[in-house]
């Protein structure tokens, strides 16, 4: 193959400080060769056949490769995954090795008189190493023109606002509702590590619709039961153009942080999991012998008929999740529990012809699961692990107990709860003892979840102890819990610092949460429908994001959208912090010894 130059800046820059940091150097024959440094540079690419940005690409299945030549032997990373094209086809290319080339072949005919762009996404590493080959887009035409406009954008999660990788971005023409559902797009985009994504080689005065997809069975088509899914409100119209320098096209490394968030953004797509509407039993499970789970496709099963053979109703506890799709059963019997149970349902269900919903019956059995074993040390024989212990654990974090109380969750339900038993003692700085009171609050949305709240804050220097008895707490099962003895007192120290925030504004329901910098741990929630100050005491010196929800209808969730009805789900903002790192406007920097307020208007920030 006849070698040629690629017209990329981004690659060739690459190339030329590659072979200026490692010059070409004979071999030290004076002395016995020593192992060198690691190698940390990764592939180079130095010819692309045909060129970047050719024309009249041929169309044919059998002539149409694309052949990408690199400085050193290289290995594929998941080519059906990482390698993409757009327009996409019903099938996606493959890729093999041929020396140091990789040769990308198409499944099906090209289009003719058209523009295509092909990704490679994370697909290329070096052979010996493992270094990853920057990200690289290679655009051809099967005409005798190629379209030069694009579009950015970033996908996140809506509900954390975290990036969303490997997410695939459509651009449709067609107008119609069901096109996600059944056309392929006439441009498409995988995003990246960091959520971001550029669609390239778009023509001039056309009018898209904008979705994202999981894709998870890769045919560029959406499916609702399995994918989550983000669109715009608004048509997109292409105006931007695709330059040598244009800062969005440019290839980088995933590890290039600066690099990669500098990179401006056009577009924001929220990605959102709908909430099905076929109705039918989804799973069914016996984790044991008094404990049922029943698991439905939709929100609010009608249940017309739910009985267990030989068990009265009345000895039936049943917990249900929010949606009440979700149904725990709890056998309450003393006696004796069948090994198999027979489950006994009637619901309406989606008929999946008619997507309608019709009476359906359906009979479960329902065996309890196999014993798990262990070698008893004595004989050498295994035995089956019997439990006779009702288990538990308590929550008792002292820097949010003002606010969440001291929480103890039960395994299984409990039939005797003497909580008066239960003492908690405080021991102050001159080592006087007393007992603090408390009042227990059963949680509504769980049976097994018990909250006990002082009557007196925790006062700073004083050391508390929870105490619960053994063989006085009973569960359903008629085993009894064991004793417990945990200590807790307030954090301290001279270098803890606290967060204030001033909500003004508030004319709706939010919810203000103070997370770690990755948006996953929450140190403490608040929900708000009025003007309020927000305390976050007790906190070390880092890193950390203020994540704000718009939750309308203050049920303390957030709701999610529906594609069809346009419906986007609860708007999830991060909050720009005046304190903020220089490279993230939306990561807070909190001193040690620092009492930081920030002032929020949520009517501003939520416009």
């Amino acid at each position: 193959m006849k070698r040629k130059n690629i017209a990329h800046a981004a690659t060739a820059i690459f190339s030329i400080l590659a072979l200026t940091a490692f010059p070409p150097s004979c071999a030290n024959t004076s002395t016995a060769p020593e192992g060198g440094p690691k190698d940390t540079i990764p592939p180079v690419l130095v010819a692309i056949s045909p060129n970047y940005n050719g024309l009249n690409h041929p169309v044919s299945r059998k002539k149409s490769n694309v052949v990408f030549e690199f400085n050193e032997y290289v290995a594929l990373n998941e080519p059906g995954k990482n390698i993409f094209l757009s327009p996409p086809q019903s099938k996606p290319p493959t890729a093999k090795i041929k020396g140091k080339k990789v040769v990308v072949s198409f499944q099906e005919p090209l289009d003719s008189n058209r523009s295509y762009s092909l990704s490679l996404g994370e697909a290329i590493k070096d052979n010996n190493e493992g270094n990853p080959f920057p990200p690289f887009t290679h655009s051809f035409s099967t005409g005798g023109t190629i379209d030069s406009l694009f579009v950015s954008g970033t996908v996140t999660d809506a509900t954390t606002m975290l990036p969303m990788p490997g997410v695939t971005v459509l651009f449709h023409t067609d107008p119609s509702d069901s096109a996600i559902f059944k056309v392929r797009p006439k441009a498409a985009a995988k995003s990246d590590l960091w959520g971001y994504f550029t669609v390239r080689n778009l023509p001039a005065d056309t009018v898209y619709r904008v979705f994202a997809i999981e894709d998870l069975n890769n045919n560029n088509l959406y499916d609702p039961d399995a994918e989550r899914v983000a669109f715009l409100d608004t048509l997109v119209i292409p105006s931007s153009v695709m330059h040598y320098n244009t800062p969005e096209l440019v290839a980088r490394s995933m590890t290039d942080t600066a690099g990669c968030m500098s990179r401006p953004s056009q577009l924001s797509l929220s990605m959102f999991k709908e909430i099905s509407t076929r109705q039918f039993l989804k799973a069914r499970e016996r984790p044991s012998r008094r404990h049922i789970f029943l698991k439905f496709g939709a929100p609010y099963p009608q249940i017309d008929c739910l009985s267990i053979q030989g068990i009265p109703d009345d000895k039936l506890i049943f917990e249900y999740n929010y949606f009440r799709d979700s149904i725990t059963i709890w056998i309450n019997e003393q006696g004796g529990v069948h090994d198999t149970l027979q489950l006994g349902l009637k619901y309406m269900k989606t008929d999946d012809t008619l997507h309608t919903l019709v009476p359906s019956r359906e009979i479960l059995r329902l065996a309890i699961p196999r014993p798990k074993y262990e070698k008893n040390e004595r004989t050498g024989e295994m035995e089956a692990i019997v439990d006779t212990i009702a288990k538990y654990k308590v929550t008792a974090n002292p820097e949010n107990i003002d606010q969440d109380g001291i929480v103890i969750q039960f395994e299984t339900p409990m039939i005797r709860t003497p909580f008066d038993s239960v003492t908690i003692t405080a021991v102050n700085t001159r080592q006087q003892e007393s007992l603090a009171s408390y009042k227990v609050e059963t949680d509504t949305s769980d049976i097994k979840r018990y909250i006990l709240r002082l009557d007196e804050p925790l006062a700073v220097g004083f050391e508390y102890t929870l105490k619960i008895p053994g063989r006085q707490f009973m569960d359903i099962n008629g085993f009894y819990c064991d004793s417990l003895e945990q200590r807790f007192s307030l954090p301290k120290g001279e270098d803890l610092s606290s967060i204030t925030l001033i909500m003004e504004n508030v004319f709706e329901n939010y919810i203000v949460e103070l997370t770690d910098e990755n948006k996953k741990k929450i140190f403490r929630k608040y929900s708000i429908d009025s003007a309020a100050v927000l305390p976050f005491p007790y906190l070390k010196a880092g890193k950390y994001s203020i994540r704000i929800t718009e939750d309308k209808n203050g049920n303390g969730m957030i709701d999610t959208g529906v594609l069809l009805e346009k419906k986007q789900p609860e708007k999830v903002m991060l909050y720009k912090a005046s304190t903020s790192l220089g490279n993230d406007a939306y990561i807070l920097e909190l001193p040690a010894r620092t009492d930081l307020e920030q002032t929020i208007d949520l009517a501003e920030m939520f416009k």
